[in-house]
């Protein structure tokens, strides 16, 4: 039977060449897998995770510092989190902070030594998913992990499988013609980053209206994608950008980000 990479989903059914007649035993298309944020500083436990996810359908993002982790997050959609409390340039508890404040959708495990009873209840009261004590077992970490990834945070979930997706847009704004629909898409693949820049400049200067215009067009766009439920939140920032009501809207932005960078990763942006 084929092994299964981080990269890839291999065709692992027995009846392959009546379910899969176009990969004949070799990697299928590749499909988008979850990514991971390792936050730890001791090499020796990063190596220890790496290890025991290698053969989980992931990828695995390991980060030794609260900087780099917050770099990684702003640049990826992630869908959890395995961060240590105690770090060289500050504690886990800031990048928990840091996360709610952006409100995004990823599920976050304290993966530490020295948690007693009352902190592990502190963490699990501020939205923490799960907290595992060092030193923890290969079987424990993978049963976390895979509980994890196995239900996406609502925030990270379609309303429509994508390949339906693409064809109701295709079919409802372009005329059907789907050649006209991917090029369209492929325009718009290229030209997120530059409104995510955009948007977290806004964002982060408290800059309403610079924002309003971002989740303006945004919000169009969205529709045209097929991606119903992201358009709905940018009208949901929009209208909080309107109103200069500052905290919702951040969250929202952080939100709606989120959505665009998962969907970049599905269509292989």
């Amino acid at each position: 039977m084929p092994m299964r990479s981080r990269a890839y989903r291999w065709c692992t059914s027995r009846a392959w060449w009546k379910t899969c007649r176009s990969c004949s035993g070799r990697p299928c298309m590749p499909e988008p897998v979850p990514r991971v944020l390792l936050l730890e500083d001791d090499g020796l436990a990063r190596h220890f995770v790496r290890e025991a996810l290698d053969g989980m359908a992931l990828e695995l993002l390991p980060c030794a510092s609260l900087a780099e982790a917050r770099r990684l997050l702003s640049a990826h959609a992630v869908a959890l989190v395995l961060t240590d409390l105690h770090l060289p340039d500050g504690s886990g508890l800031d990048l928990l902070r840091w996360l709610q404040e952006r409100g995004g959708d990823c599920r976050t495990v304290v993966f530490s030594g020295g948690v007693d009873d009352g902190l592990r209840q502190r963490l699990l009261a501020q939205g923490v998913w799960r907290v595992l004590r060092k030193p923890v077992s290969v079987g424990e970490l993978i049963d976390c992990v895979e509980q994890a990834l196995a239900q996406p945070p609502a925030g990270l979930q379609q309303e429509r499988r994508p390949e339906a997706a693409d064809a109701g847009a295709a079919a409802q704004y372009f005329g059907g013609d789907r050649a006209l629909y991917e090029a369209y898409r492929g325009m718009c693949l290229k030209q997120f980053p530059i409104d995510m820049a955009e948007g977290d400049r806004a964002a982060d200067h408290g800059d309403a209206p610079a924002l309003y215009r971002v989740v303006h067009n945004l919000k169009s766009v969205l529709t045209l994608l097929g991606q119903e439920r992201a358009a709905q939140l940018a009208r949901s920032v929009e209208s909080h950008a309107a109103q200069g009501m500052l905290p919702p809207m951040r969250a929202g932005w952080q939100q709606l980000r989120q959505q665009v960078l998962a969907y970049r990763m599905r269509h292989g942006g």
